[in-house]
Formats: C-alpha cells, sequence, structure tokens
C-alpha cells in the first residue's frame, strides 16, 4: 500500500508562488495570443517527437531498498523449511539540513512507490492487467488530467514583469516524462488538457469560469492543476459545481476548502490561517508585548472577514487594543478610499505595531502615507504574513518604490512558510527534489530552456520546483486508486496520501479535513536597502530582500 474571485484580484494572489524563487530575468511564457475570449483547449502531446528521448533514471535499483533473503547456511533451521524472507526496511530520505526537515522525513516511507522516490521524478513501472474504463475521464488506456494557466504576460505592461518561464511547457514535459519513461499510471497514459484565464480586462471572473468549464465540461479532467494563481469563485466552479479535485499554489479562505468537500488541495495555508499563524507565534515570543497595534484591511470581499477573524478577534482576546480600519477598495482591489483618514487614526492612538494586510497596489500607497504624516524608521514595527501575498519579494517590493516608505518598512517581519531568501545563506545547497526537477526538465525542455537559482529576478526556477511537486501529488493520488480506478478512488487516494514534497521539501501533507499541505513555518526579514547576497533585482531603485531566518518550527494549529 502506498498511503503515500474584479479585475485586479489575480493580480494580488498570482504572485503567491514568487517566494520560492530566486534572483534574473527571463523571458514570460509563452502564452497564447488568440485566445483572450474563450479558454484555450489543447490535448497532451501523444507524439512524443517534441520530446528528447530519455532513460528512466533508475538503472539498477539503487533507490529502492535492498531485500535479501535470510541466512543461507541453513544451519539454524530445520531441512524442510526454506529460509523466510525478511522484510525491507522503511525507506526514509535522511535530510541533511536536519531539524524539522529531518523529523519530517522520517515519517514519509517512500517505498518503492514510482512517484515518491527523493531523487528521481518518477520509476518505470508494471502496467495493470485487465485494465478497463471506469469513470468519466478514466479509460482502459487513458486518463485526462488538466492545467489552468493564468496570463501572467498580461501584466507586464503594468509594470509587474514576472519572470516564470513557460509554465506550459513545464507542465507538459514532466506529464510526457511520466508518460514515455514511465508507463504512464499503470499503463494509462495521461491526456493533459489545457485552458487560459484571463488576469486583466472586463471579465477575469467570466474567463476564470470559462476555464473551469474548458477543463471539466469538455475535457472531463480527472484532476485540475495550477501554478500560476486562481483565485475567486472559479474554484467554487471546480470543486463544488464541477466535484472536480484542484491542486493549486493558491491559498484559499476556509469557507472555500470547507464547501469543496476536499477536492480543493493547496500547497498554502489558508488566508485565516496565514494570518492565524503569524498571531499565535507573535504572542508566544513576546513580540508585541507593549505595543498599540493597528491593523487597516481591504474591504474586497472575503478578504476583511478574514482578517477579522485570522487577525482582529485573536489580538483582541489576547488583552491587545487594536486600531482596527476598513479601506475602500471600490468595488475592486485597488484600495485606496480613506487612507488619509486611517493613518491619521493610527497617528492619533500612538500606533508603533502595524500589521500590513494590504495587497500589491495598495500597501505602498498606505505606507507613504505614514511617511506623509509624519511615521519615520524606528516609530512603527511592521508584520506581515503571506496574507495577500507579501512574503513575496516582487509584492513587497513595491513599497520601496518610494524610498521613504522603503526605509519605514526596512525590518518588517514576516511569519510564513515559504522558504524565501534561503539561497543567499553562504551554505545553501538546493534541495534534493528542486534540483532533480530542474535538471530534469533542462534536459527535457522542447524550447531548450534551463534555469538557474542564481540568476537575479528570476522565479523560473522556483516554478518549476512548484510545477514538479503539483504533478507529482497528482501522479501518486491517481497512482494509489489502483488498477482500475474510479473518480471516487482517485478523490479516497489523494486525500490521504499523507506526508507530500513540495518544492521546498519542507514539512506538508494531506489528509480528510486538511487538504492545506503547508505544515511550517519560520520568521523571515525584510531589508531595504539589501545589501545581501543575490538580492531582489528590481526595474528601478535599489534591491530589497526577504530572508528567512531558518528557524522553521510546526505550524501552530
Amino acid at each position: 500500500m502506498h498511503n503515500l474571485r474584479f479585475r485586479w484580484l489575480a493580480i494580488l494572489l498570482a504572485f503567491t508562488f514568487f517566494a520560492a524563487a530566486c534572483g534574473g530575468e527571463t523571458t514570460g511564457d509563452s502564452g497564447d495570443d488568440g485566445g483572450d475570449d474563450a479558454p484555450e483547449t489543447t490535448t497532451g502531446d501523444d507524439g512524443g517527437d517534441d520530446a528528447p528521448e530519455t532513460t528512466t533514471g533508475d538503472d539498477g535499483g539503487d533507490d529502492a531498498p535492498e531485500t535479501t533473503a535470510g541466512d543461507d547456511t541453513g544451519d539454524d533451521a530445520p531441512d524442510d523449511e526454506m529460509p523466510t524472507e525478511e522484510a525491507a526496511g522503511p525507506n526514509i530520505y535522511e535530510d541533511p539540513r536536519g531539524g524539522i526537515f529531518a523529523d519530517f522525513q522520517q515519517g514519509f516511507d517512500r517505498g518503492d512507490h514510482p512517484f515518491a522516490q527523493h531523487d528521481v521524478f518518477c520509476v518505470r513501472h508494471d502496467p495493470a492487467q485487465n485494465r478497463v474504463d471506469t469513470d468519466d475521464g478514466i479509460t482502459a488506456d487513458s486518463i485526462k488530467v488538466g492545467h489552468i494557466r493564468s496570463r501572467l504576460e498580461d501584466l507586464t505592461g503594468l509594470g509587474f514583469a514576472v519572470p516564470v518561464g513557460d509554465p506550459k511547457e513545464i507542465f507538459e514535459v514532466y506529464i510526457d516524462y511520466i508518460n514515455e519513461e514511465c508507463g504512464g499510471i499503470r499503463g494509462r497514459m495521461l491526456d493533459l488538457g489545457y485552458a487560459e484565464a484571463e488576469v486583466l480586462g472586463s471579465d477575469v471572473d467570466g474567463s476564470r469560469n470559462a476555464a473551469c468549464l474548458a477543463m471539466t465540461e469538455d475535457h472531463q479532467s480527472v484532476i485540475v492543476m495550477n501554478s500560476t494563481g486562481f483565485q475567486g469563485t472559479a474554484n467554487l466552479c471546480l470543486v463544488e459545481e464541477q466535484e472536480t479535485i484542484f491542486i493549486s499554489t493558491q491559498g484559499q479562505t476556509e469557507e472555500f476548502m470547507a464547501r469543496s468537500n476536499d477536492l480543493l488541495l493547496s500547497l498554502s495555508p489558508t488566508l485565516e490561517e496565514s494570518l492565524r499563524f503569524m498571531v499565535v507565534d507573535l504572542l508566544s515570543s513576546g513580540e508585541l508585548d507593549g505595543l498599540t497595534l493597528g491593523v487597516a484591511a481591504p474591504n474586497t470581499p472575503g478578504q476583511v472577514e478574514a482578517v477579522e477573524e485570522g487577525l482582529v478577534i485573536p489580538l483582541r482576546d489576547a488583552g491587545f487594543e487594536v486600531v482596527f480600519d476598513v479601506i475602500d477598495c471600490g468595488g475592486g482591489t485597488i484600495c485606496f478610499g480613506g487612507v488619509a483618514e486611517s493613518v491619521t487614526n493610527m497617528v492619533n492612538a500612538g500606533v508603533n505595531g502595524f500589521f500590513n494586510v494590504l495587497n500589491v497596489v495598495s500597501a505602498p500607497g498606505y505606507i507613504g502615507e505614514m511617511v506623509n504624516q509624519g511615521y519615520e524608521p524606528g516609530d512603527v514595527r511592521f508584520f506581515a504574513s503571506d496574507f495577500n501575498s507579501q512574503t513575496s519579494e516582487l509584492v513587497s517590493g513595491q513599497i520601496a518604490n518610494n524610498v521613504e516608505a522603503g526605509n519605514l518598512y526596512n525590518g518588517a517581519t514576516i511569519i510564513d512558510f515559504r522558504t524565501t531568501g534561503e539561497y543567499r545563506d553562504p551554505d545553501y545547497v538546493p534541495n534534493a527534489m528542486a534540483d532533480n526537477c530542474n535538471r530534469l526538465y533542462g534536459e527535457h525542455s522542447p524550447s531548450g530552456a534551463s534555469h538557474d537559482w542564481r540568476t537575479l529576478g528570476d522565479s523560473a526556477y522556483g516554478m518549476v520546483g512548484s510545477v514538479c511537486g503539483i504533478v507529482r501529488i497528482m501522479a501518486r493520488g491517481l497512482y494509489d486508486a489502483g488498477d482500475n480506478p474510479t473518480i471516487a478512488d482517485v478523490r479516497e487516494a489523494i486525500v490521504n496520501l499523507g506526508p507530500v514534497d513540495n518544492n521546498a521539501m519542507s514539512p506538508a501533507s494531506l489528509r480528510p479535513g486538511k487538504t492545506q499541505m503547508a505544515d511550517s513555518i519560520q520568521t523571515l526579514d525584510f531589508s531595504f536597502p539589501c545589501d545581501q547576497a543575490l538580492p531582489f533585482v528590481r526595474r528601478s531603485g535599489d534591491p530589497i530582500c526577504i530572508t528567512g531566518r531558518n528557524d522553521f518550527r510546526p505550524a501552530p494549529r
């Protein structure tokens, strides 16, 4: 058994995966110039001509535990008894980083699972015998899966270059590799559908929902995947209306997670958890002691409720006076209404501890207004989580476009699960999965793309690892569903995977009732200007850094 939502809204959470990547400029993904009004839907490459021929990467069984027979002398056994075969020991990856990472791996027995080894993407395995058609999207010879890509390249005109490589190609490379080199999933080939969703335009929600229907009603995907951010009601189109498993990098509200009936899988904590983890950790460390606290939340639907539930109420329950203002976003997410009045409230109350829960286009204006009304560096401590993607250097770096605002925000404390800036450690070595995933993609990319973690301003290395992890989770779920799985079998299997690999090889797991995977947090620091190695180079102005302290501990659920 191997148990192993509003036009600008997509801008905000399309960046959630950036913190896992690192530094250099690269071309954006190729996109599809003709699919703006309706999602493009294609099937996977079934000819294989565009992918180089490779070997499986498992030459002699070194990656699987060795099983030996018992003592062959026979001295201790009667002549008529054959020596018994000893059970193989657990297949545990010894994480050289130690600490919480090694502890996590001790509970992750990889066995001989073809999609769970730490040093190869997948292993060729025997096809199931007597395969039959079982359900929509599952035939005797194929399983349909889908990829929805948000068009991040459309943000470039707004000043947000998004160098993440070509996510469409990245997904295709891994799907083709599974089919061609590892025998598919128990002999069934993966049939990859594709749809695009707008991030700008007059009907972003409509575009997302059209992509949902393309991948479900049209393509009949058993599992749909996304690595470029996917927000709003289209998530419910996938998991509630179409009852389809959806794996994404996106943090979601706890309401959406509950309504999904365990079909909405996220690499990130819920939005409320992102705030709650920060509060619990800061309270336990005493960092908030003696501070007068302020919070200014956007009235973006769903967000103000999450901020109140996950941040303001816990702080007040802990005995803190909290100045809580709601900033008007005018029915969208560009939140400027009432900013000056809110900052005046903070000044009058003597707020010297401020929680940044605003988005990429709103936080710079608010913190700039704090400067305008007299706040100087050292007057106020800033705290953040990944709520509205503030762990992303691309997002939080916008604050420093106003140098005085950047100087004021310098030293902000962030609590999150991401490993942002880990590569600045002089002793940094990419973890086994990130290294293997990027090497495989570089060897098999039809475009010849290859990404390096040392390239300044480039988030493509992290994107490759994110896609790799998502595809492996998908494949493990399908494999564990058995020889002739139904959709119900796949749902049961994937929610019971237990420990899972992500791009950072940090603690993460799935179980019934918990389909947000991240299980750890650390403290990170915002620095401006940054003089550390491999800083985040911005389009103009001095670089910034968000760098973790590597003080990982269990997420306080």
